[in-house]
């Protein structure tokens, strides 16, 4: 990996040229120079999925071998190209250095990875657990959502529905003393949970919660139209889901992961056929 990193540095850094040699022989300054400019290359000139960028990243780390945003950054390549073994070990060496600083930074990343793209829902569990103990706080932010709802989204996909409504009362308490005017996820969840737990009204009630932010949230529309099935109402149950097919286009998809609970225009239109047929 040294002459890789040699030959690359010849080819694009006369500026920085050195030796394999004479990097031990680098003060501390001048390997996270080094390490900083291999870093700011793989993201400048590279495409993060592409083998060249995870050479320069690998450069860095040989350097910086503690370099935490370094390494997690590493990561992100391996997921994007499906390599996602390597990708859990670079990452969980990450973990392994900031847990070992107090830190929690790639832990929050971890936690969120774990739910959204492995479906590992007690690793999520633990991760956030962790995280908590750490910061003395139960407020923290995975990946810019609340860790509390990464960890009740798991909660709820283990079928732990009333362990996962305490969670977001407790994240619902949080962001109201900090001024938020709801969270449309939350309540969402939290009216999946009641649903699970056969609490149809309650579950009804935070649905309408959710679209009291998001008026164009197919997936609270079409699970209103389950749980008004549920309940024998097929009136409400025909207007939710024509009020879900309506707005389908606003579906809660992301770049980068598939949402539990996503609706599809499939899904809507078997139920509007079953409705139909059963009138």
């Amino acid at each position: 990996m040294r002459i890789i990193s040699l030959i690359l540095l010849l080819l694009f850094g006369s500026c920085h040229q050195k030796s394999v040699n004479d990097y031990d022989s680098l003060n501390e300054a001048e390997k996270e120079e080094l390490s900083n400019w291999f870093d700011t290359i793989s993201e400048e000139r590279f495409l993060q999925p592409s083998a060249i960028h995870r050479v320069y990243k690998d450069s860095a780390l040989i350097l910086q071998p503690n370099n935490v945003d370094i390494r997690q950054r590493l990561s992100y390549s391996y997921k994007k190209v499906g390599e996602h073994m390597k990708a859990m070990e670079v990452l969980n060496k990450a973990v392994e250095i900031d847990i070992s600083n107090g830190k929690s930074n790639a832990l929050e990343y971890r936690a969120w990875t774990l739910l959204y793209y492995y479906r590992d829902y007690e690793g999520a569990v633990r991760d956030v657990d962790l995280i908590e103990k750490i910061t003395n706080n139960f407020y923290n932010s995975c990946w810019g959502e609340p860790c509390g709802l990464i960890k009740g989204q798991a909660l709820y996909k283990l079928g732990n529905y009333k362990e996962a409504i305490e969670r977001f009362k407790m994240v619902t308490a949080e962001e109201e003393a900090l001024g938020f005017d709801g969270n449309f996820l939350v309540s969402f969840y939290t009216g999946r949970c009641y649903a699970g737990l056969g609490e149809y009204n309650k579950a009804i009630g935070h649905f309408e919660a959710s679209l009291g932010s998001v008026k164009k949230f197919p997936e609270a529309y079409f699970q209103l139209g389950l749980v008004y099935e549920k309940l024998d109402d097929q009136k409400m149950a025909i207007e939710n889901f024509n009020l879900a097919k309506k707005y389908i286009k606003y579906s809660m998809n992301e770049p980068y992961i598939e949402r539990f609970d996503e609706v599809f225009e499939y899904m809507i239109d078997r139920k509007l056929a079953k409705s139909s047929d059963n009138n």
